[in-house]
């Protein structure tokens, strides 16, 4: 209820509920110009309402709820789809392929959340983020460049981190391996994906 609360609330559609995700999308039915804007908003107001709940919920259940989300922007197929007798408002189409991929691989680099360069390309200078790798994409040639988003006062908290981790990410770009494992090597126990890198570099 929390999260969908914020989904809806920044003019966001629920898609459905799936196992334990929540599916939703901007910019249908109605047009929205500022639709990436508001889906990188509420991605960050999610995290920031489950890191809030938390400790409640640790304290009922016994473990940290942890929330992984994937975002991206791209044409894709919106309406009633199914059949004669049932059918569901969704969307159909590579790019909701990709923001499902996106939400993925935030296990493989231990941050929260992930958008694509195509998102943030539509948000301005609206948020501040850090480059966290390039993914290979069936149907497209060249890598899609993946971020993470944060809110100013968590960027402003971590900048020194994210500095050291964009030096470390530019030698590992262009194979110094052993000269971006020395940076990743120093904030590694601050920074999941400074860790993951210092295991790749390995």
């Amino acid at each position: 209820s929390a999260m969908t609360d914020i989904i809806l609330d920044d003019g966001g559609t629920l898609d459905k509920y799936e196992g334990d995700a929540v599916i939703a999308f901007w910019n249908a039915p109605l047009a929205q110009e500022d639709h990436a804007v508001r889906g990188v908003r509420s991605a960050l107001l999610c995290q920031q309402r489950l890191a809030e709940m938390r400790p409640a919920l640790k304290s009922k259940y016994g473990k940290d709820i942890i929330v992984r989300i994937g975002m991206n922007t791209g044409k894709v197929v919106v309406g009633n789809m199914g059949s004669t007798r049932r059918f569901n408002y969704t969307f159909l189409g590579d790019a909701g392929n990709l923001a499902a991929r996106l939400e993925g691989i935030n296990k493989q680099f231990g941050t929260h959340i992930l958008v694509s360069e195509y998102t943030l390309a539509r948000t301005g200078d609206l948020f501040r983020t850090r480059e966290i790798s390039r993914v290979r994409v069936v149907g497209r040639k060249e890598p899609v460049r993946i971020f993470e988003p944060y809110s100013p006062q968590d960027f402003e908290n971590r900048k020194d981190i994210i500095n050291q981790f964009l030096q470390g990410l530019k030698l590992y770009y262009e194979g110094k391996f052993k000269d971006a494992l020395d940076l990743f090597e120093g904030i590694a126990d601050k920074d999941p994906p400074a860790a993951a890198y210092l295991r790749r570099c390995s």
